[in-house]
């Protein structure tokens, strides 16, 4: 799933992710009083690089820095980006330390972070852009959706899943060779795993984790490990493992393996949840759930009727209290589909997207992961 910014009324904060996370627009903050400024003699330097998605010189960004005292005062000295994408400044310790800088730029995403070296700003984009790719065919194609991946894509981000879902055969051949793009790879890997595909599932399980992958480094791996519902080689199988073991020291991660364990229903799933409840104690009580559905002899995941399966599978899932189910999603030639699961789990309301395939009549749950998530106060629901 994609990783989750944290938001204030309309502030929202960046926590230091890479710039496919897809952060929303926002305002520059009232509260940040602006004052001159004038380096000092004993002035210490420093440089800010504003790039876009794909790595490249931004000018024109409004950058604001916040410097805080040592009483907690708040002063703020604006730039704006040179052609070079670089902003050139400088301030007296003596006064005030850098602690926050907020980016701007008209057609670019914009939001306020901690203060660091560069700072990334997806392009804002618009869905209809992804018809327009998908028409296209190879290099031509394959650059036109790098740019594409490298956007803003937060303001309709199920609006641009469900259009990159509809067009999976034509994007697929290019999402495969974006999947090793250094720029835009997590974005690629995200889209494959949520097309389910068993030849592109076997591709990104032999990725490994990205370079400059963010704070979480291998959160990736949980939508993968959430789809691997079929495994069909070792590798699967010994990636399954490995996230369920906890080995990436995620919880998502182990969470979303154990769950597919438990969707395989198999002996040899069976034979990895025991070794999981032995070794990784903090996810006793998933496991055991999970032992307890193995064990139980369920009927395949599968079935002629997409509605009916649905069901059946969110109720596998079982994430607090099932609500309901979405209207399905297809893919231009109906043989895939997406469908949300909604379930409410204490003060949390959560939307998880499966995915289904459909061979001859049949229709297959191929997994799900969370998508979405709100709290509900009052009886109204807030997005988080």
């Amino acid at each position: 799933m994609l990783s989750y910014a944290v938001s204030y009324g309309n502030l929202y904060i960046d926590p230091g992710v890479q710039a496919y996370n897809h952060l929303k627009p926002m305002r520059t903050p009232s509260i940040l009083l602006f004052v001159c400024f004038a380096a000092a003699m004993n002035g210490v330097d420093f440089n800010l690089r504003t790039v876009d998605g794909l790595g490249r010189p931004l000018a024109g960004v409004a950058v604001e820095v916040g410097c805080a005292a040592e009483a907690k005062e708040v002063k703020s000295f604006k730039y704006t980006s040179g052609q070079d994408g670089t902003v050139r400044g400088s301030y007296d310790p003596a006064v005030c330390r850098p602690r926050s800088v907020s980016v701007q730029k008209q057609g670019y995403q914009s939001y306020f972070s901690g203060f660091r070296e560069k700072y990334v700003l997806g392009r804002l984009l618009d869905v209809q852009e992804v018809k327009r790719v998908a028409l296209l065919t190879g290099n031509e194609q394959e650059g036109e959706l790098r740019e594409l991946l490298a956007g803003d894509l937060s303001a309709a981000s199920d609006k641009f899943r469900t259009a990159l879902f509809y067009y999976e055969r034509q994007l697929r051949a290019s999402l495969r060779n974006l999947a090793r793009d250094p720029f835009v790879t997590l974005a690629a890997r995200e889209i494959l795993v949520t097309i389910a595909d068993s030849a592109d599932l076997r591709l990104v399980v032999s990725l490994d984790t990205p370079a400059a992958a963010s704070v979480l480094p291998d959160r990736w791996r949980y939508a993968v490990a959430t789809a691997l519902t079929a495994p069909e080689d070792e590798s699967e199988w010994t990636f399954l493992r490995r996230c369920a073991l906890n080995e990436f020291n995620d919880r998502w991660v182990d969470a979303g393996a154990i769950q597919t364990l438990k969707v395989i229903a198999s002996a040899r799933s069976e034979s990895i949840l025991v070794e999981v409840q032995e070794q990784n104690t903090a996810q006793a009580q998933r496991v055991a759930k999970a032992l307890e559905y193995v064990r139980s002899g369920p009927p395949a995941l599968s079935g002629p009727d997409l509605q009916d399966l649905g069901k059946r599978a969110a109720g596998v899932i079982a994430v607090g209290t099932w609500q309901d189910n979405a209207a399905p999603r297809f893919n231009e030639a109906g043989d895939k589909a997406l469908l949300d699961f909604h379930f409410q789990a204490g003060s949390d309301y959560l939307t998880y997207t499966a995915t289904f395939h459909r061979i001859g009549n049949v229709w297959i749950f191929r997994g799900a992961r969370e998508t979405g998530q709100a709290f509900r106060e009052s009886g109204v629901y807030h997005a988080k």
